[in-house]
């Protein structure tokens, strides 16, 4: 009884550190990793061609890095940067939407405002 209970703990103990590191690490990615991410779910969503693919792709990548950048050089000011990279994020997704349809950019909002529903909720699980 006593083996089998250690066992039990031991095999919790595990998953929760890995399920722990699986967080960390998705917050930790790379811009280019990051972008990678993105892309592939707007393709899973919208189901974008190649030519849209790599556009939209190109902003992508340079929001995330403009968006590290912003972080590191906020010092700890959350409010501040958050407000910077509000203004940065309208203006890739306007050049984002330029790529689309008119199907896929009412698709595209859907999904951002679904995401922004979403997020608060988000912030409190973690």
């Amino acid at each position: 009884m006593k083996n089998g209970m250690l066992t039990l703990f031991a095999i919790l103990f595990c998953t929760a550190i890995s399920v722990a590191q699986e967080r960390g690490n998705r917050q930790n990615r790379s811009p280019e990793e990051r972008a990678k991410a993105e892309i592939e779910r707007l393709q899973t969503t919208l189901d974008l061609s190649k030519s849209q693919q790599d556009s939209i792709s190109y902003y992508i990548l340079q929001a995330n890095k403009q968006q590290r950048q912003v972080i590191e050089q906020a010092g700890g000011d959350r409010k501040a940067a958050f407000e910077k990279m509000r203004a940065q994020r309208e203006t890739t997704q306007a050049k984002i939407k330029s790529f689309m349809t008119k199907e896929q950019v009412e698709k595209y909002d859907a999904l951002q405002k679904e995401r922004s529903q979403n997020r608060p909720q988000r912030q409190r699980n973690n």
